[in-house]
């Protein structure tokens, strides 16, 4: 806008989500895809859902004892505005839900993720071109590791040259990543955790099963 005197339509729908109302907004376009599913429209992959998912009936049956009075006071959002935004999705062959750090670190980020992906499998959107779910990373330093080729799996070349530049043999043997490091845990063969800035216990994708390791810990 500033530089160009002028602004460029970027969304067909913007939704102001009430602080902490994410579940419910996606709770109430779910509960508007299941409707029109009871009501004979072709709105869910079913042949997706029975190959690639577990617990659809529980999903639906949560969804739908949901009261919609509930669902506009907690989003902040009102059902018109709902169904608006899930027939958007509805009429869509391919969707990604990219969200940022202010999804995953609160009190409720792992659940609001699993509704996202279960909001996602509903309509088959994972495995094909176009679709799935896409955390955006928050700050420079994080994308800074990655564009050097800095992850967790780095490659033998990158290895090669790291060790030539600074005259050091690295280590060769692949790390864990965040989800294999819980794994790890639970497993018990890991056996120190060092963390150093960030929440990783509430970054973590399952916070409940993250805090398992920790339970006999003094």
């Amino acid at each position: 806008m500033m530089a160009t005197g002028g602004s460029t339509a970027i969304a067909t729908e913007f939704v102001h989500i009430r602080i902490g109302g994410d579940l419910a907004f996606f709770k109430g376009m779910m509960k508007i895809l299941l409707e029109r599913d009871a009501a004979g429209e072709d709105v869910l992959d079913c042949a997706f859902i029975a190959e690639h998912t577990e617990g659809f009936a529980a999903l639906r049956a949560d969804v739908m004892q949901q009261g919609w009075a509930d669902i506009e006071k907690i989003s902040g959002i009102e059902k018109a505005q709902i169904e608006r935004a899930a027939s958007i999705y509805a009429q869509s062959k391919a969707t990604i839900v990219c969200f940022g750090m202010g999804i995953t670190q609160h009190q409720q980020g792992a659940r609001m993720i699993q509704q996202i992906a279960a909001f996602l499998m509903l309509r088959g959107n994972f495995g094909k071109k176009g679709a799935g779910i896409a955390p955006i990373r928050g700050h420079s330093n994080v994308q800074g590791d990655r564009t050097v080729g800095i992850d967790e799996r780095p490659t033998p070349a990158y290895l090669d040259r790291l060790g030539a530049v600074f005259d050091f043999e690295p280590p060769r043997e692949h790390g864990h990543h965040a989800v294999e490091s819980v794994e790890a845990m639970l497993a018990g063969t890991a056996k120190v955790f060092i963390g150093m800035g960030g929440n990783f216990i509430h970054a973590i994708p399952d916070t409940t099963r993250a805090y398992e390791p920790c339970g006999s810990s003094t």
